[in-house]
């Protein structure tokens, strides 16, 4: 299972533990969940650049591996956001941040594992489908671990009950602040660098997580468009 980062163990609330083990067995679940899921969509969308095939293996990968997972991962989501904005409350650019800094780690690691893996690949196609496979059987289906499986269920039976008194939270705080911030702020500011867009000015556009959209306005005057799946962010066309 891969660990969060020290900086952001700190950061993440509630969900913290003890020193001798910065996470809670909740903290660890959370981001073991989100960890997972969003590596998965980091290997569909570069497979998908590979070839029909392996597109192919990572359209059907996802949709399964959703089918079994997706409710344990929308509880994952809940419980973070849930200690967040407890913690927080009205200081909307402090649990801002720790949703950004989570979001863009969590894409970041999962980036550099898929990056790394396929580079160093003699045949880019015949990886994608063993670890694509991976998914798609069960193999890495977030049942593997009994404590981790346990946090989650607990998780996913909390957001059944208590999903309203976040959402109503949420408008109070977002009422009162006058702001509303998206998750996936930081990963389109790098999106926007890496396409020319450097000092990007970033509007949220739609926030309705895990879906968002962004307008970044350009020092030039252009303007890109993205689309962002639980912090999986693409360029629209």
């Amino acid at each position: 299972m891969k660990k969060a980062t020290p900086l952001l163990l700190a950061a993440m609330l509630g969900l913290h533990g003890c020193a001798s083990s910065p996470l809670s067995p909740t903290g660890e679940a959370v981001y073991y969940a989100l960890q997972t899921d969003t590596t998965l969509r980091a290997w569909a969308d570069a497979c998908s650049d590979v070839s029909a095939r392996a597109g192919q293996a990572a359209f059907t990968a996802e949709k399964n591996w959703w089918k079994r997972n997706g409710a344990m991962v929308e509880g994952a989501d809940f419980g973070l956001a849930y200690d967040i904005i407890n913690v927080t409350d009205t200081r909307v650019e402090t649990g801002a941040r720790v949703a950004m800094a989570l979001t863009w780690q969590v894409v970041e690691t999962a980036e550099a594992e898929v990056n790394d893996m396929l580079a160093s690949a003699s045949n880019k196609e015949d990886l994608c489908l063993r670890v694509l496979d991976q998914y798609n059987e069960g193999q890495r289906d977030l049942r593997g671990d009994d404590k981790v499986y346990q946090s989650l269920v607990d998780l996913q039976r909390r957001s059944q009950q208590q999903g309203e008194d976040l959402e109503i939270k949420r408008a109070a705080v977002s009422v009162e602040a006058g702001k509303e911030y998206g998750r996936s702020f930081y990963v389109v500011e790098k999106m926007a660098k890496r396409n020319g867009c450097s000092g990007a000015e970033v509007h949220l556009l739609k926030n309705a997580w895990p879906h968002e959209v962004y307008d970044a306005s350009c020092p030039d005057g252009s303007y890109l468009l993205m689309r962002c799946e639980g912090g999986d962010c693409l360029i629209a066309d």
